[in-house]
Formats: C-alpha cells, sequence, structure tokens
C-alpha cells in the first residue's frame, strides 16, 4: 500500500475527535492540503490547494477558533497507532523539549518577548514569538541497531509567566484620589514582584513540561498494551532541576542532562544510619561525592565502554558512572545515576578535535546503561523534528489571532506530521535499508 492511503487511514482516526462528520471531512482536507501546499502554509494556500478560494472563508476559519474539538484528541489517534511499531521489548521513551515560532502581529496576546535560541552566546537578542512544548515517542529498529525516528504526541503552548506591570503615574491634572489609589497600586505592584520567582516556579517552563509529562503517563496508561510499561522522559539541563523533579510522577525514569559543578552526595553509611540514641532527625545523605568533572578527570576510576548508534552509525563510547548518588539541591532524597560521557573524538581539518562531554543523571539507578545512553543519544530526533516542522512544513507561519487559533492552528499541523511520520512507516517500514526494498516495491 502507497503512502496516500496509509495516511487517509491514519487520518481516519480522527473521526471520533470532532462532533460533526462535516467538520471531520474539513479538518482530513486540511491537513493533506496543509502538506503539499507550496509556499508559506498559512490558512488562505491551505483554501487555495482545496480550490475554495472562491467561496466564503468564514467555516474555514472556525475550523480552529469556533468548533469543538481538541489537539490533545488528535494527537491521541495517531498515539493508538504507534504501539504496532515498536518492539515489545523496547521501553516507551519519549523526549521534551520547547521551541519557539517567531509572530510579527500585535494582536496576538500569547506572543511574547523571549530569548532568541539563535543569538550569539556572547549577544543575547531577543525576538517577539510564541513558545510552544513538544514531547515525542521515539521509536527505532526492531532487529538490528538503526536510526530512530520521533513521532510528535504532544504540541502544547507554553507562554512564559506573566510579569506584573507598572502601574502608570498619574498626569497634572489628578486629584488626591488618582494619587491615593496609584499609591496602593505602586505597593501591590511590588509585592507581586517579589512574588514573581514563586509564580515562575509553578507556572514556569520547567513546571509546565513536568506537567505535560504527567498528562502524557496518564494518555499511555489508557492505551491497553502501555498500562504497565515504563516510561523514560530524555531531557536537556533546562528540565533538570528541583521543580521538575518535585512534580514528575514517580513512575517517570527522567534522563536528563545536568552541569559539571553540581554538588552530589553518597548513601548514608549503614553505622552511622542505624545508630541509635543522640539527637536530632536521622540522616538522609552521605558523604560528598565528587562533582562530575572531577570525576572525569579522576585517573583512578576506569573508563567503560559501550556501544551507541548516532550520526548513521555504530560508536564506541566510554563513560564513568557512580549510583546510586543523591543531589540534595535537586532530587532531595530521590536516588540517581550519574553518568559521565567521555568527549568523542573527531577528524577535522588535518586536526584532532573533540567534542563537549556531557553529565546525566538517571532518577531510577537500575535502568541499564547501554539502554539509557541510547535513549540519550536518540534525543537527536526531537531537533530534526523542529527542524521539518518549521522549515517543510511552516508550522507557526498561519496568520491567526484569535486565542483559541493561536493555540489550535499549530498543533493540528504538527498534528498532521505525526500523522505523515506514521503513515510512512507503514508504508516503507523505518529509514534503513529495508525501507528502500518497500519502496522499490
Amino acid at each position: 500500500m502507497t503512502l496516500l492511503p496509509r495516511l487517509c487511514e491514519v487520518l481516519g482516526g480522527w473521526k471520533h475527535c470532532f462532533k460533526d462528520y462535516r467538520t471531520f471531512r474539513r479538518a482530513k482536507e486540511h491537513a493533506l492540503a496543509l502538506i503539499v501546499c507550496l509556499g508559506r502554509r498559512t490558512i488562505s494556500r491551505s483554501i487555495c490547494v482545496l480550490g475554495r478560494q472562491f467561496r466564503n472563508w468564514t467555516s474555514e476559519y472556525r475550523l480552529f477558533s469556533k468548533c469543538l474539538w481538541k489537539p490533545h484528541s488528535l494527537f491521541n489517534a495517531v498515539l493508538e497507532q504507534i504501539p504496532e511499531l515498536l518492539s515489545p521489548t523496547q521501553p516507551l521513551v519519549v523526549a521534551l523539549d520547547d521551541t519557539i515560532c517567531h509572530k510579527t502581529g500585535k494582536r496576538i496576546r500569547a506572543a511574547k518577548t523571549l530569548r532568541d535560541p539563535l543569538s550569539l552566546p556572547f549577544h543575547t537578542n531577543l525576538c517577539h514569538a510564541l513558545r510552544f512544548l513538544q514531547a515525542v515517542m521515539l521509536i527505532w529498529p526492531r532487529e538490528r541497531a538503526g536510526a530512530a525516528r520521533a513521532i510528535p504526541v504532544t504540541f502544547d503552548l507554553a507562554p512564559p509567566a506573566p510579569k506584573p506591570k507598572k502601574p502608570r503615574k498619574p498626569g497634572k491634572r489628578a486629584n488626591k484620589q488618582d494619587w491615593a489609589a496609584y499609591a496602593r497600586a505602586c505597593r501591590a505592584y511590588r509585592k507581586d514582584l517579589k512574588n514573581l520567582r514563586v509564580v515562575q516556579q509553578k507556572e514556569g517552563l520547567s513546571a509546565q513540561g513536568a506537567k505535560l509529562l504527567n498528562s502524557l503517563r496518564e494518555r499511555c496508561n489508557k492505551i491497553n498494551t502501555w498500562e504497565n510499561r515504563i516510561l523514560w522522559s530524555v531531557v536537556d539541563a533546562s528540565f533538570c532541576n528541583r521543580t521538575v523533579f518535585s512534580l514528575l510522577d514517580p513512575s517517570i525514569v527522567l534522563i536528563g542532562r545536568v552541569r559539571k559543578d553540581i554538588r552530589l552526595y553518597g548513601p548514608v553509611e549503614v553505622q552511622t544510619h542505624s545508630r541509635k540514641g543522640g539527637r536530632g532527625r536521622k540522616m538522609s545523605y552521605g558523604p560528598v561525592l565528587p562533582t562530575p568533572e572531577q570525576l572525569r578527570q579522576d585517573t583512578k576510576i576506569p573508563w567503560e565502554k559501550c556501544s551507541v548508534f548516532a550520526a548513521g552509525k555504530k560508536h564506541q563510547l566510554n563513560y564513568k558512572t557512580i549510583a546510586p548518588v543523591f543531589w540534595r539541591s535537586g532530587a532531595a532524597t530521590r536516588p540517581l545515576r550519574l553518568i559521565v560521557i567521555r568527549p568523542l573524538r573527531y577528524r577535522a581539518h588535518g586536526h584532532t578535535l573533540y567534542r563537549d562531554p556531557a553529565y546525566l543523571l538517571v532518577s531510577d539507578p537500575n535502568v541499564p546503561i547501554n539502554k539509557a545512553l541510547q535513549a540519550y543519544f536518540y534525543r537527536w530526533e526531537i531537533e530534526v523534528d523542529h527542524k521539518d516542522e518549521k522549515d517543510l512544513l511552516g508550522v507557526g507561519q498561519a496568520q491567526v489571532w484569535n486565542d483559541t487559533s493561536v493555540v489550535r492552528q499549530p498543533a493540528f499541523h504538527v498534528a498532521s506530521y505525526a500523522a505523515l511520520l506514521v503513515a510512512s512507516i507503514k508504508a516503507y517500514g523505518m529509514n534503513d535499508a529495508s525501507a528502500f526494498g518497500a519502496f522499490e516495491k
């Protein structure tokens, strides 16, 4: 079966996401049109692809602003197709990251002034954009090592925590009541500034990422074959902190990158923990361990080897590990495993160069090290998805300013891309040598 029938079959699972069949049919048509249209991926271009440029456009725009449907339901329909693509022994691996979509419209209330990720490290640039949180399910070949594919399962708007606005000073003709109200507003403004850090911890990017992972865990539990399977989450350093560890479901294994200078502690010694008498509470942390950078430089601890697949071939990876360790300022009393990855060597311009070392924390010390390292290297696929979505498919280019459309339209576009990826795997297999044979047939 070719790609188009497979894609229509996957999009047919959206039928229960809409209350009316006409809405479902219009959504399916726009999903196909957004994939194949040329130029900027706007709703007007999609309408022209469908040949409706001479009709009333109101119903087309109301698909994203007025019709009753939820973006998560579209991803759930795609998520139900993934179990047949996974190996029975493969764990559920989810990669999480944030991305921005540049905007120029001033009427989009969710668009904020954010840091441009493409700015130089010594000069931070700002941009007007929307920020989204994306989670992808990683799938890799069953029989042998090969490249993975990242299937988007969530694309949520993640605006930064609102900062309090400074009250406006009254004019020259203001009376005493206006000045009294201004004084009250200034006191409230200073109080909100003091509480801004607390609000950012509860509503910031890290908190939104932890809540997204918890909701994804609940969605996976509703699938019969995934009810008791372990969910791994691979994140970068921005999601490996105290906020995430305090909000994250204990059944989720977090694999995250950390700084090289964090302070770690070992387990409490048995003699010290079991002693009787004395005052105070029991000790929760043992002796201070070396930092990740000190562990990397320690010549007394030998390097261990592990084979991982990355950049189209297998690599022999050198690493050091310690378990269990405790990160007091980040994960409190939760036992962790520290993994230090040695810098990879490569040749360029006739010289031998080295990449930066990596320092990982795994929230479950019993996770196999080779599988944890392979899952971390497969995390790069979410960056590939971001590039495909924004450069090739034009996610975020639709010119909408309605609050509901701002949330729904990019998620709808990414859900269409997820359906395309699932359909391509079903039609041609994974992106390895077996895919070429299926394509020739």
